[in-house]
């Protein structure tokens, strides 16, 4: 047991976290470049804060810690709801909009799989304050970004508005809970039990129109015969308007996108109030991306008020994509190895090394004190393109031999011009 990790929790080797810290980047760049600040919450929250709106499947998989006051903490299943506490208690007076970026672990009891693993990372963007489809828009183009700079060119999307269905059954007089339950039920693809779920609260009119719905799906058109199918139904109606405009402001940008809208589709976290999205790619069956509108959110935690919308990019299963698929993530090997001959070399080569170093070359020295043949193999394993060999002669001339492995060549290089030797050839 003590060699093993809990199930579903994994170490990730220097290859996954070279993967890992790669999408990491891209990320933080999008936040860059669309003027996202990033922000940190606790990796353990109250249970209450996930309890009010993350849904059924949420709350179900939780890691709950019992405290020494008799308070249940658990160990966060995803972000958002923690960072529209934030907002409510740490930036009320912040002017709006507010746009914040988070990479976080996640932990959820999930049964491990492909994709699916029990700590999990997240990249997320939220934006705060705005309640004009160009803010759900950007949230698709942002996502629609990281994967381009992360050159994965087979990306689709899922559009869909919650709004729809809550509209029809908030006009039959079905209340929240029993809105929140029938969407659970359709995000699990149970449609019978969708609507055993709510009962006889609908009419023959809103279960034929509900059933109309659920199963469309299609493009832009696909979108204009929601509408009509909707005509009697006005806040389903507002709803479904209101997807057309994302959608089309997404068109307006990215035209070539891949999408479907669809109107089956649900999300299970309960905090949705408006458009939702997935994001994935064509050879997977999972998302990889997802997210939607949350208007009620921050004013659920205690704060004023706030339109918002983010998404939650999945930077687990992006890892073992770019595992799967062999992505080449540029090497963190050092440049070069420095290999001493000489007892009296010691002090010559830590000084060599750190000379690199200060002017951006990485470079390691080998303190098993192999000797220079092995030295190389051990280069050669761990991808390092030079060797330097400082003995006796070398002492004497102030000088490194240098020998490059994937040239096959060797030079002997005063110290002095150590750097620019190698800035040069790198």
């Amino acid at each position: 047991m003590l060699l093993e990790t809990p199930r579903g929790m994994d170490d990730l080797l220097p290859e996954e976290v070279r993967v890992k810290r790669k999408i990491e980047d891209v990320i933080r760049e999008v936040y860059r470049l669309y003027g996202y600040e990033e922000v940190e919450t606790p990796t353990v929250e109250y249970l209450a804060l996930f309890e009010a709106k993350s849904g059924e499947e949420i709350r179900h998989r939780m890691y709950r810690i019992p405290d020494i006051h008799g308070r249940t903490l658990v160990l966060r299943p995803e972000v958002t709801a923690s960072i529209a506490r934030l907002v409510a208690s740490k930036l009320s007076k912040a002017p709006t909009p507010i746009r914040l970026g988070y990479i976080a672990d996640c932990y959820r009891y999930d049964e491990p799989q492909w994709g699916r693993r029990r700590r999990f990372w997240h990249g997320g963007l939220e934006l705060f304050g705005c309640t004009d489809p160009m803010a759900d828009a950007e949230i698709v183009l942002a996502s629609y970004d990281v994967f381009r700079m992360l050159n994965i060119a087979d990306t689709w999307f899922r559009f869909g508005h919650v709004g729809i269905v809550r509209g029809v059954l908030g006009e039959c007089g079905v209340g929240e809970r029993l809105q929140d339950m029938f969407l659970t039920a359709i995000d699990r693809k149970q449609v019978a039990e969708a609507f055993e779920r709510v009962g006889g609260a609908l009419s023959d009119e809103a279960a034929g129109t509900l059933q109309a719905l659920l199963q469309l799906r299609g493009d832009y058109t696909a979108g204009r015969k929601a509408l009509d199918i909707l005509s009697p139904w006005p806040t389903a109606s507002k709803a479904c308007e209101n997807l057309l405009e994302i959608v089309d402001e997404v068109l307006q940008v990215r035209p070539g996108i891949r999408y479907v809208m669809d109107f089956g589709f649900a999300r299970g976290l309960e905090y949705y109030t408006g458009f939702i999205f997935e994001q994935g790619v064509s050879d997977v069956e999972i998302s990889f991306n997802g997210g939607g509108r949350y208007d009620r959110l921050v004013g659920l935690f205690g704060g004023r008020e706030t339109p918002a919308v983010g998404c939650a990019i999945g930077i687990t299963r992006i890892m073992s994509y770019l595992l799967r698929v062999g992505a080449p993530v540029e090497s963190s090997a050092p440049k070069i190895l420095i290999s001493i001959v000489s007892d009296r070399a010691r002090g010559r080569a830590l000084h060599v090394a750190t000379t690199l170093r200060e002017n951006g070359i990485p470079a390691t020295v080998d303190v098993s004190r192999k000797r220079v043949g092995d030295a190389i193999e051990l280069a050669v394993k761990k991808g390092i393109r030079y060797v330097g060999v400082i003995g006796e002669r070398e002492l004497e001339s102030d000088s490194i031999t240098v020998r490059d492995l994937e040239k096959r060549r060797q030079d002997e290089i005063s110290v002095g011009r150590l750097v620019d030797h190698l800035k040069n050839n790198l």
